[in-house]
């Protein structure tokens, strides 16, 4: 007698994440998670946990041909940078649906990035690639200062004013490859969208600050973005031509473009959802989950789209002038858009510090932008946040 299964639900392979997971649980999806190793309380929930060394991707591979041979998958995907190239050289190798390779690649790696866009006709900042850290002198003289030292792949930049600020960078990025870019004061707004084939849709737009120290520390986000109508349009239509010029086909996508007096120019492509709260930020203020969006590509469901629940968004990360231990208040983060990484006593460093950062968030949603700054004002005073002297 031939037996035959009952379970019909959409399957899909995704690359580490527990929020994903939650999202797989509850889109109903047959799961199917590599990790390394795969957390104990994801592999709970997940149809299929697989611990893989995920740098074998010949291993994967073979494991993954076996699973889609058992129930065939609708896609492969993941929401994290360094899995992208293995999910997508996944879906491409078994046949289903994911990002293209050469986006995925692109996406992966800055120098690959900027010289698939330039040859596309896709302007993006001046910079010149050097595989040897010992050449970024020669490139920075070359450029002009001051110039921004990036890692082609994985995050690390700083700002650098002379040379010594130079060698000093590319030891500290160093041995990797590097970008060295020349450095531009214009405004950055970071671009929401999703892709589905092949076709983009923008979601939404944030202005974005950035700390003018050496790390340039991405500092918080405004919703609406402060552009007039004519230079949103400019600034979608250029993301929808970029990420047609990379062959992005599926998937979702966090750009950074600065607005030069030349047009707009692209200075990353993360083909991923944004980090931290701004997911729930784009949500609050389009009526689209991009982790869920994420999902629902992958398995080629419709997109789900509710209502927009505020027209503005104020978001702030928490970092420091100087470094320190750190004092606050427990009770204000009671508050709801108040978020701190950090416990009192805990060390932190200052946001110009090369190693430094945030150490928390603070968000605030509304119709009046008066009332948003006003809130703001009070919940960043409710944590009386202070940065003592270490002594220890």
């Amino acid at each position: 007698m031939l037996l035959m299964s009952s379970d019909t639900r959409p399957s899909v392979a995704c690359l580490s994440g527990r929020r994903v997971v939650d999202v797989l649980d509850s889109l109903g999806a047959h799961t199917v998670l590599l990790d390394d190793p795969t957390p104990l309380e994801s592999a709970a929930r997940v149809d299929v946990p697989l611990d893989l060394d995920l740098g074998d991707w010949g291993a994967v591979e073979s494991a993954l041909r076996a699973q889609h041979a058992d129930r065939p998958l609708d896609g492969v995907f993941t929401v994290y940078d360094a899995h992208l190239p293995l999910a997508s050289y996944l879906a491409a190798r078994i046949g289903v649906r994911g990002l293209g390779l050469p986006a995925a690649l692109a996406c992966h790696d800055r120098a690959r990035l900027r010289m698939t866009l330039n040859a596309g006709g896709v302007r993006t900042p001046v910079s010149l690639s050097v595989a040897d850290p010992a050449d970024a002198r020669a490139a920075a003289r070359r450029l002009g200062l001051p110039v921004v030292i990036r890692r082609t792949v994985g995050r690390g930049r700083l700002l650098c004013r002379d040379l010594d600020e130079v060698k000093r960078a590319s030891d500290l990025l160093g041995p990797a490859a590097l970008l060295v870019e020349r450095f531009t004061e214009e405004p950055e707004y970071a671009v929401q969208s999703l892709t589905v084939d092949g076709v983009t849709e923008v979601v939404c737009v944030l202005a974005q600050h950035t700390d003018p120290g050496p790390a340039q520390v991405e500092t918080g986000y405004d919703h609406p973005s402060g552009l007039v109508p004519a230079q949103e349009a400019e600034l979608k239509e250029f993301c929808v031509r970029a990420l047609a010029v990379l062959g992005f086909d599926y998937g979702v996508s966090h750009m950074r473009v600065r607005l030069t007096d030349e047009g707009p120019e692209c200075v990353d492509v993360a083909a991923r959802p944004p980090g931290g709260q701004l997911c729930a930020a784009v949500e609050r203020v389009s009526g689209i989950d991009l982790t869920r969006a994420a999902a629902e590509i992958a398995l080629g469901h419709p997109v789900t789209r509710g209502a927009p629940l505020a027209s503005r968004v104020l978001y702030r990360c928490v970092h420091f002038d100087g470094p320190g231990r750190i004092s606050y208040d427990p009770r204000g983060l009671a508050a709801p858009g108040v978020w701190l990484d950090v416990e009192p006593g805990d060390s932190v460093r200052a946001v110009d510090d090369p190693e430094g950062g945030t150490y928390g968030r603070i968000v605030v949603y509304g119709d009046d932008p008066a009332e948003l700054h006003s809130t703001y004002d009070s919940l960043k005073a409710s944590l009386r946040l202070r940065v003592e002297p270490d002594t220890r």
